[in-house]
């Protein structure tokens, strides 16, 4: 890459200082003043042409390991953009920030990935150098100049009319204003913000308290016990091989997938998976199960079953959810119209003992990519044949820890009342015992 570097503002780096086991990386002026001060978290996702013309996705994550590019990071000013370019095997990543009216933020994207077979797998450009370059549809790290911009929070940023995005996460950046070769005092983002106010009234969680959460594992409790998107019905499949009945599922699905449209806007739609959808292009065997479904034109949704049977683990688990679909006249005017894509996750919280089936009233989520499946009403038996009644889904079942964590609330609601009531009565009998007491004392 070549880009254009004027004297007075050319870089050296520093080099690369660990800062609470975090990579700091840090690009100076020639005489050693430190001009950008930069750690974070990055994990890109791309989206890559395959050999038979259908979509990939390909992630790629930030190295600790990655090294500043001096040739072609450079210092700031007005009015030039200081930019910070990371090198990571001959990959690179490259930041460009804008100060305008004392505000900087992210003007610019670039990145450059080969496209090798560990993470392009069948790509049409295999053993390329590709290059990448967007605009952020919204303000990245935006600060005043004075001040370092700070965000823990996982961060999305769609790069405007492109086919790839960034995911932040344990952001503390600087680019102009660095005094000392150190940070500044820190402006905090708002995600920031929300999760301190989470974190003093998540102990609420439990009487079903509708606070906004940005953590995590609280963000689960409360999207379960007030699913707020409206699912459509459940759908009833069966699945059976040369030996039976192997697959018993019962689920309700709706997807949330993200996508660019020509306007260069970002949009969401909302797809219900239809009961009608055919799972004939299941497979079983003794150890794996793979359950798919296929509906509308060229769309399906795939979860892979594994079991294992040893004196450390006795239950199956999901190791892998694929859902797959077209740009079609499902989505509103898509950059990729027509074309095929398809999003994976290897972790969907799955997991019950073997000779039960999975049960789970409560709505989860599901991320993969750029697309979310919300999952409601499941009723999961993927090793029907091996079950005690003979294929058919009965008995007993594992219940997910969601359901798990509602149905405990009212033990500990009524527990709760219940030590309230015996304190009351306790008093009332001490009370009364006193008045008693004296009483006698006066008729004495």
């Amino acid at each position: 890459m070549k880009y254009l570097v004027l004297a007075i503002f050319a870089a050296i780096a520093v080099g690369m200082v660990s800062s609470q086991g975090q990579t700091q990386w840090k690009v100076a002026f020639t005489n050693g003043t430190v001009c950008i001060i930069a750690q974070l978290d990055a994990d890109l996702s791309v989206m890559y042409t395959k050999n038979d013309s259908s979509m990939g996705n390909a992630t790629v994550n930030l190295p600790e390991t990655a090294t500043v590019d001096t040739a072609n990071s450079k210092c700031g000013s007005t009015t030039d953009p200081a930019v910070l370019v990371l090198v990571f095997g001959p990959n690179y990543l490259r930041h460009e920030f804008t100060l305008k009216d004392k505000t900087y933020s992210v003007s610019r994207v670039e990145a450059s990935f080969l496209h090798d077979a560990t993470l392009f797998p069948d790509s049409q450009q295999a053993g390329m150098n590709v290059t990448y370059t967007g605009v952020p549809s919204d303000p990245v790290f935006q600060s005043t100049s004075d001040m370092a911009y700070k965000c823990n929070s996982g961060e999305f940023s769609q790069l405007n009319g492109t086919i790839w995005n960034v995911t932040y996460s344990n952001v503390k950046v600087q680019p102009f204003g660095v005094v000392n070769d150190t940070f500044s005092q820190e402006n905090e983002c708002a995600a920031d913000q929300a999760t301190t106010t989470v974190m003093t009234t998540s102990m609420n969680a439990t009487t079903g308290m509708t606070t906004a959460m940005n953590s995590t594992t609280v963000m689960t409790t409360i999207t379960t016990m007030m699913p707020t998107t409206v699912m459509p019905p459940a759908g009833d499949w069966t699945f059976a091989d040369a030996n039976g009945t192997c697959l018993n599922m019962t689920f309700s699905a709706k997807f949330s997938i993200k996508y660019w449209m020509t306007t260069n806007k970002e949009n969401t739609s909302e797809v219900n998976l239809p009961k009608e959808a055919s799972p004939t292009s299941s497979t079983c065997n003794s150890t794996d199960a793979n359950f798919t479904l296929t509906f509308f034109d060229d769309w399906s949704l795939s979860m892979i079953f594994n079991r294992k049977d040893n004196q450390t683990k006795n239950s199956y688990t999901t190791t892998n959810y694929t859902l797959t679909y077209v740009m079609d006249d499902h989505f509103l005017n898509p950059v990729l119209a027509g074309q095929k894509i398809m999003v994976f996750s290897e972790n969907t919280g799955i997991e019950a003992d073997n000779g039960k089936y999975y049960k789970c009233d409560s709505t989860v989520k599901v991320k993969a990519d750029n697309a979310t499946t919300n999952f409601s009403e499941m009723e999961l038996q993927p090793f029907a044949q091996d079950a005690k009644n003979n294929g058919t889904r009965g008995g007993s079942f594992t219940e997910c820890p969601a359901d798990s964590e509602i149905s405990n609330i009212v033990p500990i609601a009524v527990g709760c009342a219940l030590a309230g009531l015996v304190i009351i009565v306790l008093i009332a009998y001490l009370i009364g015992r006193s008045r008693s007491s004296r009483q006698g004392y006066q008729s004495v």
